[in-house]
């Protein structure tokens, strides 16, 4: 039963996921038949399945929602905002009842809401979904409108009812069924003797059911009868070997219709053929590809090494072909594994729809969600840890940006908000922006909060710039509310949002206009694993910094650097850069310039709002780096993430740029630069 079950918790996750979005969507779409038609299919099929599992109080549920939205789908209701609201608690409890189902537990019934969705069904209307399926045989929608397909199980099948609900939902994915026989509840209750018929629209290609059944295990023979092909006895039996790749194969329906090996090959390429792997298996093949990744990066310093050696030059050559060829290898295995990884955001943006229709209706305010660039694909792991910055961006920005209908009226602005959750891919990064029309941030009442909090003196508080100020907001205990409530208020949202995106190597930035709204942009690396970094030397230590963080290299004369406050300054395109030493912030000993030098290598490094020049003895180009941890041992270091193993086998330290600027010498620098 494992394996069943956990086949049905990952349909039934998706199956949820479908029901929560689209009666979101359907709030606001209540016409759009396709939308309705997919939460229809999604209610029904959790049913059927909950109930082949035995979990009956699922099922109940599931087929009480599903008679309310088949008076949606008939017209005798419409979808407004009180209907929604109960359907949402239908699905709240489903939630509670698939964690149950996890644990083997069948959750209880809920009569209060099955009460509660039979109470807004209209009287004495009968939904079309209690209605019985047509029995078989017999085309019951008339001769040659339907599609007739055939499926026989393997005789070895453990559970055919389940598997042939698995079968009847890979269908309805792309047709309708029509009928079954034997009917469909005899089917999905294991009750026929291990083939039957399944009677679809004909919208659906004979290559789509084909593909549709493909990825469906413990099935023996597939058979497909199309308009015109006759009705005689089902041919059962088992599917042919698959011919040798360099053999030429027409493949003939039961019409007899011939096809070409070019459109065999167009209608395979039509489908894209999935499996579920175990995410530590992932992260496992993961850790070994970064090992490549520092062997590789070693093989190539050992050629290198060679070319000193008189008399080598043949094999220093072969070396560097056979170099670039596993260059090349591991390179596209990294890309292959990366891409395994890789989720599409809207898995992380479809968790907030919700939370933000019942926070917006809990403080009064009229706004819409808008989701811009789903299709952006992250790191599954950096996707896990932005779960917790967003969702608190996000009631930041309703509970203290967005004004309630009135305010905004009387301020000249529509009646109803807007809050736009986007992603979009720049180059190695991805960029996620919260962005409301609301009130914005009044950088005074920042600042005021700040002093009153103890976070700042009002002296210092005196002395910030508007840019500066800003940076308040991410202090920890620090809120510009009035009062604290069950949504914000703590001082404790930004400051989780800073921490979260510092974590993942990440910035933040944050741009407001009073009276015009708020933007929070947030810049992270597109996998955690594996990333491009500068590669630099102080003294005896070498230090990788992360390509996330560097805006330029430059060499600064000596005579265009000054000494402010005893702080390094240098005119940098036409602003103050502050300069602090690598040597210093690594703890060694050494000056910031080496005797007789008449210049200093200068790394420009950026977080958020915040730019530093380190001064640097060497830089010796960016190289692929796998992040390794410090260990328990060291614990957690200021301004070092991590380390990783170069080439030639010594260790570099990875700095952490976003937390090297939050040191107490550094902001010293910063402020005083300024």
């Amino acid at each position: 039963m494992s394996e069943y079950l956990a086949i049905f918790l990952d349909e039934a996750e998706e199956q949820i996921e479908t029901l929560d979005d689209g009666l979101l969507r359907l709030e606001s779409e209540p016409d759009n038949a396709d939308l309705l038609q997919e939460i229809f299919r999604a209610a029904h099929s959790l049913k059927s399945s909950s109930a082949a599992m035995g979990f009956a109080g699922m099922s109940a549920l599931c087929h009480a929602l599903e008679n309310v939205l088949d008076h949606f789908r008939s017209g005798r209701m419409r979808a407004e905002s009180s209907v929604i609201d109960v359907l949402l608690q239908a699905v709240d409890a489903l939630k509670g009842m698939r964690d149950s189902a996890r644990m083997g537990r069948d959750a209880p019934a809920r009569p209060d809401l099955i009460c509660s969705l039979e109470s807004i069904s209209p009287r004495g209307a009968e939904p079309d979904a209690l209605q019985d399926e047509p029995e078989l045989p017999g085309a019951p929608a008339g001769p040659g409108e339907l599609v007739r397909i055939a499926i026989r199980l393997r005789p070895d099948c453990v559970m055919p009812g389940i598997r042939a609900h698995i079968v009847l939902t890979a269908i309805e994915a792309v047709a309708r069924v029509v009928s079954c026989q034997p009917p469909r509840a005899d089917l999905e209750a294991g009750r026929f003797p291990g083939e039957f018929a399944v009677y679809v629209d004909t919208q659906a290609g004979e290559e789509k059911l084909r593909q549709a059944l493909d990825s469906v295990s413990e099935i023996d023979s597939v058979e497909v009868w199309l308009p015109g092909d006759g009705d005689g006895d089902f041919d059962l039996s088992p599917r042919a070997p698959r011919p040798a790749p360099d053999e030429r194969v027409v493949d003939v329906g039961p019409s007899g219709r011939g096809r070409s090996p070019d459109e065999i090959a167009a209608m395979a390429g039509r489908g894209e053929q999935t499996v579920r792997v175990n995410v530590g298996r992932l992260d496992r093949l993961m850790n070994l590809v970064g090992e490549l990744v520092t062997q590789r990066n070693r093989v190539a310093q050992i050629g290198a090494g060679l070319d000193a050696y008189h008399g080598a030059a043949d094999l220093v050559q072969q070396l560097r072909e056979t170099s670039q060829q596993m260059a090349r290898v591991v390179g596209e295995l990294q890309e292959e594994v990366m891409k395994t990884r890789m989720l599409p955001i809207a898995q992380l943006f479809r968790r907030f729809p919700r939370m933000v229709r019942d926070l917006a209706q809990r403080t009064g305010k009229d706004l819409d969600l808008v989701l811009e660039g789903e299709d952006t694909e992250l790191d599954r792991s950096v996707i896990e840890e932005m779960v917790d910055p967003l969702g608190h961006l996000l009631r930041n920005a309703i509970d203290h940006g967005i004004e309630t209908p009135d305010a905004r009226a009387a301020r000249g602005k529509p009646r109803k908000g807007k809050i736009i959750l986007s992603a979009r891919q720049e180059e190695n990064h991805i960029i996620i922006e919260v962005t409301d029309d609301g009130a914005g941030i009044d950088v005074e009442v920042l600042k005021a909060s700040a002093v009153r909090k103890g976070v700042i003196s009002s002296a210092a508080a005196a002395d910030l710039t508007a840019e500066e100020a800003l940076q308040l907001v991410f202090a920890s205990g620090l809120s510009t509310s009035g009062q604290v409530s069950d949504i914000s208020g703590r001082g404790v949202g930004m400051d989780v949002v800073k921490t979260n995106v510092g974590r993942l190597r990440g910035s933040v930035r944050l741009h407001t206009k009073v009276g015009v709204g708020t933007t929070v942009t947030m810049r992270l690396p597109l996998t955690l694993a594996i990333s491009q970094a500068l590669l630099v030397t102080a003294g005896p230590t070498t230090a990788a910094i992360p390509l996330v963080y560097v805006t330029e290299t430059t060499r600064v004369p000596r005579a265009d650097v000054e000494s402010v406050r005893h702080r390094l300054v240098t005119s940098f395109r036409g602003r103050v850069l502050p300069l602090v030493s690598l040597h210093d912030l690594l703890g060694q000993s050494g000056a910031a310039f080496a005797e007789g030098a008449d210049a200093v290598r200068v790394v420009v490094v950026r977080s958020a709002d915040q730019e530093l020049g380190l001064i640097v003895d060497l830089l010796l180009g960016d190289e692929e780096i796998v992040l390794k941890p410090l260990g328990s041992a060291l614990g957690d270091v200021p301004g070092v993430s991590g380390a990783t193993i170069l080439g030639d086998g010594t260790v570099a330290l990875v700095l952490d740029v976003a937390s090297l600027l939050e040191r107490g010498d550094v902001r010293a620098a910063l402020r005083e630069a300024t």
